[in-house]
């Protein structure tokens, strides 16, 4: 379990010297909202260049204001403009939650948020969905939330009962930083997505990342640590195998053909 933040402009201008010092592993980064690229973040440049220097890794998120499929597309079209260039060590998440959207149909908003996600992966990057707790779990099915990387809100409890697989749980809207004046939203991350994103290729690593595989037919009762301590050496490494198989969840089935990355 990894310790992060996520911040925007809002949180003004960070010292993340200070950050870095107070235990923080990740950040996600707001990149902007909307569809026009004067929309970027003003702080999104400066907060990317601090995390960097202060060897915290990166993630992003985009506001979403979209009413339909193709507002989305468009809201993609600009994220991918706002962050090129860049390297992510974990996903980049459509922030769904704008009270403009509530009205819609969740078939809408499931597609509102597919075409977003479709559009980020068809470029090279590795996206999720973010929104709070009851949003997540009455607009989107299963198999849909299945598809993506998970950040869910659910603050003012000390263990989340979310329903669904997740990988980053935004726990308070309230937490204090050393580095950063004003409250600022802690998230604790259960994957390992820097690991992740370098065996995938994806958020700006390079293909030539990527390891060379071998196979691995599923037998009875086996599960996805075990496979990884048998052919990695450690079962810790079970999140490249998933990566590796763009596996969304750590259910594996009997006679199932999973790629094993070379050690």
């Amino acid at each position: 379990m990894n310790k992060g933040i996520d911040v925007s402009s809002h949180q003004g201008t960070i010292d993340w010297k200070q950050v870095k010092a107070d235990a923080v592993e990740f950040a996600i980064l707001r990149a902007g909202y909307g569809r026009e690229l004067s929309q970027k973040d003003t702080s999104f440049e400066r907060n990317f260049a601090g995390c960097t220097e202060n060897a915290i890794h990166i993630g992003a998120y985009w506001y979403s204001y979209a009413l339909t499929a193709d507002e989305a597309k468009r809201e993609a079209d600009t994220c991918l403009k706002a962050i090129a260039g860049k390297r992510f060590d974990y996903p980049i998440y459509f922030d769904i939650e704008d009270k403009t959207q509530l009205g819609l149909s969740d078939r809408r908003l499931q597609d509102i948020a597919a075409a977003f996600c479709t559009a980020m992966e068809s470029a090279g990057y590795w996206v999720g969905i973010y929104s709070y707790k009851a949003f997540l779990e009455s607009v989107f099915t299963a198999d849909f939330m299945k598809r993506y990387a998970v950040w869910a809100a659910h603050t003012g409890v000390t263990k989340t009962d979310f329903k669904y697989e997740y990988g980053i749980w935004q726990y308070s809207h309230t937490g204090t930083v050393k580095g950063i004046a004003s409250a600022v939203d802690l998230n604790y991350s259960y994957e390992d997505y820097p690991a992740m994103m370098k065996t995938a290729g994806l958020n700006g690593y390079p293909k030539s990342s990527v390891p060379k595989s071998r196979e691995h037919r599923v037998a009875k009762n086996e599960n996805l640590w075990g496979i990884a301590e048998k052919y990695l050496c450690s079962g810790a490494r079970y999140a490249e195998i998933k990566t590796l198989n763009n596996l969304k969840s750590d259910t594996i089935f009997t006679g199932q053909v999973l790629k094993i990355p070379e050690k």
